[in-house]
């Protein structure tokens, strides 16, 4: 991976224990109630007796929030610290969590959500950034992505538990608390502005970067996806509904070990190897999935699946780090990854519908994700050209 002079790691500070658990609570917090939507909504029907749609339009409008927020975010970070603009979405999360947990009319509800999901993507946005400006972007992407993959396992298996005696409120308020007990390592998050270039500097890997961008949106709109219909094969297998809920939890625990896996190996000699490797595995784990018909490879593979897109995502977005001049890209990937994890369940639900069965949904995916493998081996190919020319490009402007 190649690191230009006007590369946003470029002046970066030596990684730090603060750092590092900044970039892990706040990228836990912001997106959590989206981790674990399963249960909420959930809970959300079975109290609250809301509709689908109503529901429906509640996390939808949540996840518009927290997607589009990245255009003013990027903005606020031009001038304004990540430090200051963290302390203030978390101030803002705090309130609107509080006030998700005390009303329960959609009129009330509905606009403290919206609130809350655009607070929630400001701190995605500052934590994403501010793993691409550390020293080891790799290992600051996978403390963020793993922090996220344990979390929502955690999640998953004891909130029906917190429900039976705080209701759908009790998530709201552990999340307002989680915050302001963040707040204990906000320092982590950098002091300085981000630079930038449109005064006139040279953006040479601005097509690599959007290349990766759009690699990151089919990955996701892929496995994610796929993973949301997962209980299909499992259920025409003999697994009950509780025992795919303890496999995909166990499974997304297992997926820490991809996360730890790519803080090691990202950024070195074979980094695009590997990510390429591990976009053809995920297509081979599509494949089994729908064909396998003994219970335990099934198991196996699922775990698998949870690994490799627990290893892979942090390489991904360490190579858009890599490829970004000026901060953007990262910021906009939290709207690209918000965007594709909205599209892929949505997707492979029309697909289901339309042409039946898992196995459309496997093909459809596969094809996806070479699709994506195909984006980040393009991006990768230009990142070497404009490496080639960014020393001439000086040289002639010197």
């Amino acid at each position: 991976m190649s690191n230009s002079p006007n590369s946003i790691n470029a002046e970066a500070p030596q990684d730090s224990a603060l750092s590092t658990a900044a970039i892990t609570l706040f990228g836990i917090v912001g997106p959590y109630s989206f981790l674990v939507s399963p249960v909420v909504t959930g809970q959300m029907a079975g109290q609250l007796d809301w509709s689908a749609g109503t529901i429906g339009l509640i996390m939808g409008c949540e996840l518009a929030g927290a997607s589009l927020v990245s255009f003013p975010a990027m903005r606020l970070l031009r001038v304004l610290s990540p430090r200051t603009v963290a302390l203030l979405a978390t101030v803002l999360f705090i309130l609107a969590n509080v006030a998700s947990s005390l009303v329960t009319s959609v009129e009330l509800f509905l606009p403290a959500r919206i609130v809350a999901g655009a607070a929630g993507g400001v701190l995605s946005v500052v934590a994403l950034v501010s793993a691409g400006r550390s020293a080891n972007p790799p290992k600051a992407f996978a403390y963020w992505s793993g922090g996220q993959t344990v979390a929502a396992a955690v999640g998953l298996l004891y909130l029906p538990d917190l429900f039976v005696h705080t209701g759908i409120g009790g998530i709201y308020g552990c999340l307002a608390a989680a915050a302001a007990l963040s707040l204990a390592v906000i320092a982590g998050f950098g002091n300085g502005l981000l630079q930038s270039l449109s005064g006139g500097g040279e953006r040479h890997n601005l097509k690599a970067a959007r290349w990766v961008l759009v690699a990151i949106f089919g990955f996701y709109v892929a496995v994610g996806g796929a993973w949301a219909f997962v209980g299909i094969p499992g259920a025409e297998l003999g697994f009950t509904d509780a025992g795919i809920g303890i496999l995909s939890s166990l499974a997304m625990t297992a997926g820490i070990l991809g996360s730890v896996f790519a803080s090691h190996v990202g950024g070195k000699a074979h980094h695009n190897r590997f990510v390429i490797a591990s976009y053809l595995l995920l297509v081979l784990c599509l494949g089994v999935i729908e064909f396998v018909a003994d219970h335990m490879v099934f198991a196996a593979v699922i775990v698998l699946l949870q690994v490799l897109w627990s290893f892979l995502l942090p390489l991904l977005l360490a190579s858009l780090a890599d490829s970004d001049d000026d901060g953007n890209m990262v910021i906009l990937s939290n709207m690209i990854i918000g965007g594709g994890a909205a599209l892929g369940p949505m997707l492979a639900g029309y697909t289901i519908d339309f042409l039946g069965g898992y196995g459309a949904v496997a093909t459809e995916g596969g094809i996806i994700l070479l699709l994506s493998a195909a984006a980040f081996a393009r991006s990768q190919a230009l990142a070497k050209g404009a490496a080639i020319q960014a020393p001439s490009s000086s040289l002639s402007h010197g």
